[in-house]
């Protein structure tokens, strides 16, 4: 097997592996092969991965949604309520 090495890696992106290898309790390697291996197609998604990106995608859809209300549901701008009532 190849060794590759990554530079400048951004530190979120980091974070966000290492939090992911711990979730599914594995090394920051494993984890990032699989990564690409999902990514180019090698290994299909399981169908509980599947169906926790959906779960997360909804939830991320929601809270946006509350956001986006507490905007647009503003009796004080008069042009939004007004297309609110509609």
């Amino acid at each position: 097997m190849a060794t590759m090495t990554l530079k400048d890696v951004p530190d979120e992106l980091r974070e966000a592996l290492k939090k992911r290898a711990e979730r599914n309790r594995r090394s920051l390697n494993q984890e990032l092969l699989y990564c690409l291996e999902r990514f180019v197609g090698i290994v299909p998604a399981s169908q509980d991965e599947d169906k926790a990106w959906l779960q997360e995608s909804q939830a991320w859809l929601k809270e946006s949604e509350k956001s986006l209300m507490k905007v647009w549901d503003n009796s004080e701008d008069d042009v939004y309520h007004e297309l609110l009532q509609k």
